[in-house]
């Protein structure tokens, strides 16, 4: 052993080394540091014992080079320091960290061919695959030739937070379906019937499907129709302060709720109710989505749907890693379920405002 060490300290140790010294091969010894289930746990026991001793580090460039990829993932979202994606891009990396593989993190655009652009550079740095949320304005989007090309060749590709009717590539997202139905029965049942929203822009897919579900369900209990209790804004609480100060000038009527996009527009809303004296819930409930810690300590606290975002980074990896094993013959659809968490923004409706 002494002197297989004092070679280990001239050049890097690799899994012939080992290979060698076990009397296995590597690819023996590569299948056991990934724990498949072809190896046996007394063969995996006495690799990682024989590895811990001599220090030895996987050769990442290696194997690339060998595999045509490398165990690095090309992760693309709209804006990492929006804390719905930051939370989704925490449970991708803790998952990653633990499989032993590395994702390199880009914010992305808003222009579709830009995005291809992006991933097309990633590429040249050989990764494995991408978990994505792309710029689709559609559920069936059509897709730039280089992402189309990604699909035919069945590389490994997971959305976020994007349901697209059919897949066209592997998906993990929330129900925010039965997030706006909870919602929007929780507000009849306490007697709300003129709600206003305060949806995002662009309309990229999933806020767009979250406004077609909002008029769903409102139609479904009956809500007033009127076109002015609906404004789009920015998804920051600039935007939902905004967002506010425009509804409130231009509905004499007034709502007795209001259901923001997420918990970082509703934050901007009740700052804005809050300097115009408006009382929350007394005279108007205030409603979200996404579950993100701050909203639990808004005064009043807000009323939430909880995505599970950590969940949604995690089971994206999950899926990512059936890609590359190839356990799929057609694209995967999650959906993971969501929850409604009361808080103080939301009470019993009161008689409506006006002027």
């Amino acid at each position: 052993m002494g002197r297989f060490r004092e070679k280990a300290l001239i050049r890097k140790i690799t899994l012939q080394d080992i290979g060698k010294r076990l009397g296995l091969s590597s690819t023996t010894i590569s299948l056991a540091l990934r724990d498949h289930p072809r190896i046996s746990k007394g063969t995996k026991d006495r690799v990682r014992k024989l590895i811990a001793e001599l220090k030895y580090e996987p050769d990442q460039v290696a194997r690339a080079l060998v595999m045509g990829r490398a165990n690095l993932i090309g992760g693309i979202g709209p804006n990492s320091s929006v804390t719905f994606y930051a939370e989704v891009f925490k449970g991708i990396e803790d998952a990653v960290q633990a499989a032993n593989y590395h994702v390199l993190l880009s914010n992305g655009s808003y222009d579709l061919d830009g995005y291809g652009q992006r991933l097309k550079e990633m590429m040249g740095l050989r990764v494995g695959g991408f978990i994505i949320a792309p710029p689709f304005y559609h559920e069936r989007p059509r897709l730039p030739k280089f992402m189309a090309d990604l699909r035919d060749r069945d590389f490994p590709v997971v959305l976020i937070n994007r349901r697209l009717k059919p897949p066209v590539f592997h998906q993990v997202t929330a129900d925010y379906t039965a997030g706006v139905k909870m919602v929007i029965d929780t507000l009849a049942s306490l007697g709300h019937h003129r709600v206003a929203y305060v949806s995002g822009e662009p309309a990229l897919v999933p806020i767009r499907q979250r406004y077609n579900d909002f008029r769903r369900q409102a139609a479904r209990h009956r809500f007033d129709t009127d076109p002015n209790l609906v404004v789009t804004a920015p998804l920051n609480s600039a935007g939902g302060y905004d967002a506010a100060r425009r509804l409130w000038a231009a509905v004499e009527r007034k709502p007795t709720a209001i259901v923001a996009l997420s918990d970082t527009v509703a934050m901007g809303v009740l700052r804005f109710l809050l300097d115009e004296k408006i009382q929350v819930p007394a005279e108007i409930s205030l409603i979200s989505f996404d579950g993100v810690a701050a909203s639990e300590f808004t005064h009043p606290s807000i009323t939430t749907v909880a995505t599970p975002l950590y969940e949604i980074g995690q089971q994206a990896f999950q899926v990512f890693l059936g890609a590359m094993e190839h356990r799929y013959t057609e694209p995967q659809n999650v959906i993971l379920p969501v929850k409604l968490i009361p808080r103080e923004s939301v009470g019993v409706a009161r008689k409506e405002r006006t002027g």
